[in-house]
């Protein structure tokens, strides 16, 4: 009883402690930003926005679910290991999409160089 009590206690503690270094290093960045004269809307206004990590992202998403649900049906239909099938085909498909996205960029990059998505 004792173990699923500190494991949510812990994973909180985590999920609350990575939201909360992430919110003070921002806060960081922005109070030198603002020592040194500038804002931080003139240091982000520079950013380029990729365009294409988009499609990269869900590609690879779309690969995973894929592959979990392929991994499903494989481990009730096969006597595969469960834990097996899930990690591998998940893996598998997972770089499939990323697979699907680089043929995808590497196209339109041939037919227009230099251009974004």
């Amino acid at each position: 009883m004792l173990i699923p009590i500190c494991a949510i206690v812990f994973g909180n503690a985590l999920a609350f402690g990575i939201a909360y270094f992430a919110i003070k290093s921002r806060n960081r960045e922005r109070m030198a930003l603002i020592e040194r004269g500038a804002t931080p809307e003139e240091v982000y206004a520079n950013r380029k926005i990729s365009r294409h990590a988009s499609l990269k992202n869900g590609l690879f998403l779309i690969g995973v679910a894929v592959g979990l649900l392929v991994a499903g049906i494989v481990s009730e239909t096969t006597s595969i290991n469960e834990v097996t099938a899930y990690f591998s085909f998940t893996m598998l498909f997972g770089g499939l999409g990323l697979i699907i996205f680089y043929l995808i960029y590497s196209r339109h990059e041939r037919n227009h160089p230099g251009s974004d998505f």
